[in-house]
């Protein structure tokens, strides 16, 4: 804009027009004039700002407590009311615009630097942070300086502080820490002090006196003879009669004189408690007396009592008769009286006349060896004159078990000895046990056949099945057969979820019942088990969980072979029976758990005229055991036996030793009849069944080979 153009008229709602004035360049002079101040002005105006300052400071300012505490050795924290200057230089808070103001400081918020220093206390040097509260109190506890201790005792003494040694009596200790502490004072023949002590601190030094008590007490002893020698734990300490100082506790006191016994007593001494003991009288030494006998070993009494064996060194009152005997077994005894005098020594030397008895040996086979005390005297069959004691008799001779005796030869009888010594096997089998007992709890009996004998059964035998074919077996081999059959209870140890079930309601599972519903594999697998119970060698071969063969050499459990099963039912008398209980049906009462009229809502044929009591399986040993002793072979459960099944074909004349079946097959043999069986066929003893599954009416039985030979494993 120039100063040639207008400028418009500015109108407002009113319609007044607001006219421009010309504009005005200020002179030199009112510049001149503007710039002279006033100095009252100025001193007001600074001390406005001053004032505006110190309100600002007044208004932002914050009051600060410090309470210092203390907090003595025994007792709560109190407050500290002595020895604090808020305005001396105890007690400071650094900083700048920081104020002392009677007993606080007033400061603007923010971290600031504490310093404490009281007499009797270490420095208090720490960070606070003033917060933005008008008003803030901190509170601090003060820890006391150290002191110091002197006791004062009656004698000199070492001071132990907390069980640690710090000084002596009648000395300044220091330093010790403010605090409630353990004092033991200790000195030699004195009784230990020990009490709490409380140490003030503050650099106080505290006095305490102690008077100590003596720990000794006085013995006064007199003794008869006088002049006797006293000893404390093995040190001299004077003659009788006397009095002596003894520390408290237990000492071994001696008295003790040359040609007397010594006289010994322990002795508990109390403090302060003096004792006067009673006269001692000492007693003269005893005689000593060497005795010696030939032979030697004899027993010694002296006035009747027992002394001990010779040789032997005795201890004999002096000046009294002492009578001594001696004897032996086999020896006339030997008396003597003497006497000796005190503290004297001598020997004694006897010889024991032997007293003999004759003693006549009658050996088979003549050429056996003798051996009397473990000393060979020749050959058996002799006449010997022996010393009337025992006498360990042994007769020796190769391929035969020593024969071991004792005898005991009498002078006025004389005795003859007869001896037959028995062969290496008759003296196995007599130490052969009759019975063994599984850990499982099956009683096993003990069989030795030997025999020849026929399986199967004639063709022209009614109710004979093809599959009993006859042959001719021999047994020879020496086995173990328990008597009962496996019980649930006794496989459930093996297979504890195992269940027989039931038939149509009826259960098949009493502990006491034999065990049912179990495969042929499940039947080898229990024995195996039974053998690794008692670290047997188990019989059957197992491949990834399969049994496959077994080891004809191992005297673990098994199942019992057809031959011995047939040979253990049937065999009698050197006939082979038909029925367990004759020749003839019906079966007689009582002769064992079969298909009776009780199970006819289950079977379909039954023994209508008979009635055993149970519909189903029976508890094991419930009816009569056969000649052999064995219960159930026929009746309540048939058995797995362990062959492969098969059926011999041909005619040989040569008997089978100890036959073991088929070396493969697809089942097993399944022997004996059961609760459920009936009919002439499946209740005769030759009667055979196969199979591999588990049935409702099969069970087992264990057994075991006895040991070939000594090298083997023993019988349990």
């Amino acid at each position: 804009m120039t100063q040639q153009e207008e400028i418009p008229a500015i109108t407002t709602q009113d319609d007044d027009i607001i006219q421009p004035t010309a504009f005005q360049p200020a002179t030199a002079e009112s510049e001149k004039t503007r710039s002279r101040l006033n100095p009252v002005n100025a001193a007001i105006g600074t001390l406005l700002v001053l004032a505006l300052m110190v309100m600002a400071y007044l208004f932002s300012a914050k009051s600060l407590y410090i309470r210092l505490h203390d907090q003595p050795p025994q007792g709560q924290i109190v407050p500290l009311a002595f020895g604090v200057d808020f305005s001396g230089n105890n007690v400071s808070v650094d900083g700048l615009l920081t104020l002392t103001i009677g007993d606080h400081f007033l400061l603007l918020p923010g971290q600031r630097q504490l310093s404490v220093t009281v007499a009797g206390y270490k420095p208090l040097n720490t960070t606070i942070e003033v917060n933005t509260e008008d008003t803030q109190y901190l509170d601090f506890t003060l820890a006391r300086l150290p002191g110091a201790l002197t006791i004062n005792s009656n004698t000199p003494g070492q001071v132990l502080i907390n069980g640690k040694a710090v000084g002596d009596s009648d000395q300044k200790i220091e330093p010790i820490d403010a605090g409630v502490h353990e004092l033991t004072l200790e000195a030699d023949r004195y009784q230990t002090v020990q009490q709490q002590i409380v140490i003030e601190g503050r650099r106080q030094h505290q006095q305490l006196s102690i008077e100590l008590q003596p720990n000794w007490a006085t013995i006064t002893l007199t003794s008869n003879p006088e002049g006797a020698t006293l000893t404390v734990g093995g040190k001299a300490v004077g003659t009788t009669p006397m009095s002596t100082e003894l520390l408290a506790g237990k000492h071994e006191l001696e008295v003790g004189m040359n040609g007397f016994k010594s006289w010994r007593q322990n002795l508990r001494v109390e403090a302060l408690q003096d004792q006067d003991l009673p006269l001692i009288t000492l007693k003269p030494l005893d005689a000593r007396l060497n005795v010696t006998s030939s032979p030697s070993g004899a027993s010694v009494t002296v006035d009747g009592t027992y002394r001990g064996q010779t040789p032997l060194l005795l201890a004999l009152a002096p000046g009294k008769n002492a009578s001594l005997t001696l004897f032996k077994d086999g020896y006339q005894p030997h008396h003597r009286t003497l006497s000796m005098q005190n503290d004297s020594q001598r020997s004694l030397s006897v010889k024991l006349q032997p007293t003999l008895g004759d003693i006549r040996i009658q050996a088979q086979p003549a050429q056996a060896l003798l051996y009397v005390d473990d000393r060979l005297m020749g050959r058996a069959n002799q006449s010997l004159t022996l010393p009337a004691r025992q006498h360990k008799i042994r007769i020796s001779h190769e391929g035969y078990a020593d024969h071991e005796t004792t005898i005991l030869p009498r002078p006025d009888l004389a005795q003859t000895l007869t001896i037959a010594l028995l062969t290496l096997d008759q003296q196995r089998w007599i130490d052969t046990p009759k019975q063994i007992t599984s850990k499982a709890g099956q009683s096993l009996k003990l069989f030795r056949p030997n025999d020849t004998f026929t399986m199967g059964a004639s063709r022209r035998q009614q109710g004979r099945r093809a599959n009993e074919s006859q042959r001719t077996v021999k047994l020879d081999r020496a086995f173990y057969l328990s008597t009962q059959l496996v019980t649930n209870e006794q496989y459930r140890r093996f297979d504890r979820f195992h269940s027989s079930g039931h038939v149509k309601g009826n259960s098949l599972n009493g502990e006491k019942y034999p065990v049912v519903g179990i495969s042929w594999q499940q039947a080898a697998a229990y024995c195996n088990w039974l053998s690794e119970q008692e670290k047997l060698t188990p019989y059957y071969i197992v491949e990834d969980g399969v049994i496959t063969g077994f080891d004809i050499n191992s005297t673990g459990y098994r199942l019992p072979t057809e031959a011995e099963w047939a040979w253990a039912a049937r065999l009698k008398n050197g006939a082979m029976q038909k029925y367990a209980w004759g020749t003839q049906l019906p079966p007689d009462e009582g002769s064992g758990n079969f298909g009776d009229r009780r199970a006819a809502a289950l079977l379909g044929a039954i023994l209508t005229n008979y009635d055993d009591g149970y519909p189903v399986t029976s508890p094991i040993g419930k009816f009569a055991a056969n000649h052999r002793d064995l219960y159930d072979l026929s009746g309540n459960a048939a058995e797995w036996i362990g062959d492969y099944y098969g059926i011999k074909t041909g005619l040989s004349l040569k008997a089978e030793l100890n036959p073991t079946g088929p070396e493969q097959g697809d089942f097993h043999v399944i022997r004996g009849s059961s609760w459920a069986h009936a009919t002439m066929t499946d209740l005769r003893l030759s009667f055979r069944d196969y199979g591999s599954d588990g049935r409702n009416d099969v069970s087992f039985r264990v057994a075991r080979y006895v040991r070939e030979n000594q090298s083997e494993e023993p019988a349990p």
